[in-house]
């Protein structure tokens, strides 16, 4: 009897295990199954949210498609930008930068991030403002790279900038900590000879891990791609040789559109081998022999070119071009704009203008160039314009650093 109820036991606790077998492995099946499906969620996630972002990038007109990891864009538009000319209001920075005249400026939600060339090579060359309050901006934090610099392109955590001396032509901020920048690498461009003098560096551009560079004439390439997939080590990977001061840059897909100060005021280089770049064509508007290709803006495939006036203005001589989003090559529509246009924003329908018109340094036409619809005073000569959220910023070329053009709702 005992023996037949200790079987019984037996059988009885066999059950139980392998029901607990069966639990647990059901419970381990459930577990990677969520696992596999958490897995392939975060991956889809992921990839929407990479679309979205790109789909974001597109309706905030980014010159770019970058990825977020390492770039931000030169443009962070709103999607709803708009203008309301009894709600443009001009706001001096008042941020006192001294001798130190601003000469370029990117601002993302608020904050710009501008450099300056001084002529004490002591003074700060690289500034972060924050101007989410026009009435009220501060200097967040400042530092001092060397000689200068002249322009300068945000990507993620890192500045990219245009030295302007001799040294090195390439300078990488690095701005994590907005209140302590650090200078992170720097980069001297190959000489052709040893007893050569390098140029200052005076254009430049970021996109997805490759910085380009426009020089001043030199012996050596006024051109150059540079690695940056690694700022705390840029890389020379080639370079073209123009014969010609570069003024602004703009690539995209392969190609690379020069804004320069020869005859050839526009050129379009391919680079998709940076050991082998060709040029491809190039856009010689009358006035070349006096003006200078000078500032880029890209829109929904468009591409558009402001030039200097080169002294007394001759209306024949038109001072932007906007060409075609078929073709980069084809021009559309052209304007003279006495003054020179230092800074262009496309929205249609309109197109918003930095010019040193003496008192209409702001203008905005219509898309085609063919109408005015706005002009102000500036009160100073604008060296660069960039456009955040509903708002446009100045780099004022002189002691105010920053000026801000609020356009309220």
């Amino acid at each position: 009897m005992k023996s037949q109820i200790t079987s019984a036991v037996k059988i009885q606790n066999r059950g139980f295990l392998i029901m607990e077998m069966m639990i647990a492995f059901s419970i381990m099946t459930l577990f990677l199954s969520s696992a596999v499906m958490l897995s392939a969620t975060m991956q889809s996630l992921r990839m929407q949210a990479v679309k979205e972002l790109e789909n974001l990038e597109r309706f905030t007109f980014a010159p770019v498609l970058s990825d977020y990891a390492n770039a931000w864009g030169r443009d962070s538009c709103s999607a709803s930008f708009f203008f309301n000319p009894k709600k443009t209001f001009l706001h001096s920075s008042g941020l006192n930068i001294s001798s130190n005249p601003s000469t370029d400026l990117e601002v993302r939600n608020g904050i710009a991030y501008f450099t300056a060339d001084s002529p004490v090579g002591s003074s700060p060359d690289f500034y972060i403002a924050d101007m989410r309050d026009p009435e009220s901006p501060f200097i967040i934090s400042s530092i001092n790279t060397g000689p200068g610099l002249s322009a300068l392109e945000v990507a993620g955590r890192f500045i990219y900038a245009a030295n302007s001396g001799t040294t090195n032509q390439l300078q990488i901020i690095d701005i994590a900590d907005r209140h302590d920048p650090v200078l992170l690498s720097t980069l001297k461009l190959p000489l052709p000879h040893a007893s050569s003098t390098a140029p200052a560096a005076t254009a430049i551009f970021y996109s997805r891990g490759l910085v380009y560079l426009g020089t001043k004439k030199w012996e050596g390439n006024e051109f150059s791609i540079i690695d940056v997939s690694n700022p705390a080590s840029p890389k020379y990977l080639g370079g073209f040789e123009t014969g010609t001061l570069i003024n602004d840059i703009y690539a995209r897909d392969g190609y690379a559109y020069l804004a320069a100060s020869d005859i050839a005021q526009m050129r379009i280089l391919d680079v998709r081998d940076p050991s082998n770049i060709t040029q491809l064509d190039s856009f010689s508007p009358s006035g070349w022999e006096t003006q200078e290709g000078k500032v880029f803006s890209y829109f929904e495939g468009s591409l558009s070119l402001g030039r200097t006036p080169g002294g007394f203005n001759n209306s024949n001589n038109h001072e932007v071009f906007i060409f075609s989003s078929s073709s980069p090559h084809v021009m559309e529509y052209s304007r003279d704009i006495p003054g020179g246009v230092y800074g262009i924003v496309i929205r249609p329908p309109h197109a918003y203008l930095a010019t040193r018109s003496t008192g209409r340094e702001f203008q905005i036409w219509d898309n085609s160039l063919e109408n005015l619809v706005f002009e102000k005073s500036l009160g100073f000569s604008p060296r660069a314009l960039s456009c955040d959220r509903n708002n446009l910023y100045f780099a004022t070329g002189d002691g105010k650093g920053v000026s801000a053009l609020i356009i309220e709702k």
